[in-house]
């Protein structure tokens, strides 16, 4: 006999609906715990189904992962078990006419699915790749974290010192930041020159230093600023605070930085050979991609990136064509950012976004497009495993 388990999963518990080919079904709970999972094997073994059953949850958050890796440690095959995607559940659930949402419901519809339903599986990395899937997204959150510390302290050093940000084209330097945690307006303006100097150096790397034009500048700046002098106190102390932070923050991204880098190397992919593709966003490509025969067509790929274009008409109406960005952020933001640098040093991606930018389209638009066309790239040098070549485009 056959078997289809659809399982509801939650942060405390999962909902199971065991299901028949003659329709007979079963709903029962366990914990999500060890002997939740024991109270399950017990289940199975009674079944005595072996392989002759196909498991079902929806691959949201990421409370499905305990329970999955658990079935595969059962015995289980990756084929017997379907992560689907949760827009796929939430439209079949919809075709419930009365409407019901529980635990219950959904874990039954989950096994209807499997048994009568066309379903699609989600690509769940393993190994490695589900390493570097965690890493480069948590650089990805942490370089997201340093944009938003480094808008905050711009906007504190906007009233405690509002000439100073100006000044510099590189704000964040490590000669800027530690001037800007060691010393206030009024304290730079009591320098000398020479005073203002050696500080600057002592605090500077590799020999690399704010030119002497600058720290005259700064030094002027000092003396003429309209910072306000009430609640210096507290910006001064909040100020030290963000610098603290970016700094660590930027340690962490450093340290991730050579762990992705010693993951991507092993793989040896071609990926690496595209124009404007680097170490950390081609790492983040690679892991959320997965395994490419997953995806049977460039199209696919583009779909689960959320770079496909959604198409909004009605009769005579014709209005925008967003991207659907219905896939993973994370990919679709590295590929984003690839084809913005990879515009910039092919000659080809570089005429195809001039192109567009000729005929009046936005800087996003242009870049989007590209972005697409990357991704067709890309798909094409992982399934072949073959090196980037610019007839490609």
């Amino acid at each position: 006999m056959f078997y289809y388990l659809g399982i509801d999963v939650g942060k405390f518990s999962h909902s199971l609906c065991l299901l028949t080919r003659e329709g007979k079904k079963e709903i029962f709970q366990i914990d999500n715990s060890r002997e939740g999972f024991e109270k399950l094997k017990l289940k199975l073994s009674k079944l005595d189904c072996g392989q002759n059953i196909l498991i079902g949850m929806e691959a949201t958050g990421h409370y499905f992962l305990n329970l999955y890796d658990w079935l595969l440690q059962y015995g289980l095959s990756a084929d017997n078990i379907a992560l689907l995607n949760p827009l796929q559940v939430k439209s079949f659930r919809n075709t419930n006419l009365r409407g019901a949402k529980s635990d219950n419901v959904d874990s039954e519809r989950i096994a209807v699915l499997l048994k009568f339903g066309e379903f699609k599986r989600c690509n769940v990395a393993v190994d490695e790749m589900m390493s570097l899937r965690e890493l480069t997204r948590l650089r990805a959150d942490l370089v997201a974290n340093i944009g938003s510390l480094k808008r905050k302290i711009i906007s504190v050093m906007d009233r405690l010192f509002p000439e100073f940000m100006p000044i510099f084209s590189n704000r964040f330097g490590k000669a800027t930041t530690e001037l800007l945690k060691n010393c206030t307006p009024e304290e730079i303006a009591e320098l000398s020159l020479d005073e203002l100097e050696k500080i600057i150096k002592n605090s500077s790397t590799r020999g690399r230093s704010i030119s002497k034009k600058k720290i005259a500048a700064i030094h002027e700046a000092s003396k003429n600023s309209i910072g306000i002098t009430f609640g210096r106190i507290g910006f001064q102390i909040e100020l030290n605070i963000l610098l603290i932070r970016m700094k660590v923050l930027k340690e962490q991204v450093e340290k991730l930085e050579n762990e992705i880098q010693m993951i991507a190397k092993k793989t040896n992919s071609k990926i690496f050979t595209i124009p404007g593709i680097g170490i950390n966003t081609g790492a983040a490509i690679l892991s959320e991609i997965g395994n490419i025969q997953n995806f049977n067509s460039a199209v696919k790929l583009i779909a689960f990136a959320g770079l496909d274009p959604k198409l909004k008409e009605s009769g005579t109406y014709q209005g925008k064509t967003p991207i659907s960005k219905r896939g993973s952020k994370y990919l679709r933001n590295a590929i984003w950012y690839s084809a913005m640098v990879t515009c910039r040093v092919d000659p080809k991606f570089k005429k195809f976004y001039q192109d567009r930018r000729n005929k009046g389209k936005s800087h996003r638009y242009s870049v989007t497009a590209a972005a697409n066309k990357l991704t067709k790239v890309i798909y094409h040098v992982l399934k072949n495993d073959c090196e980037y070549d610019s007839n490609l485009v």
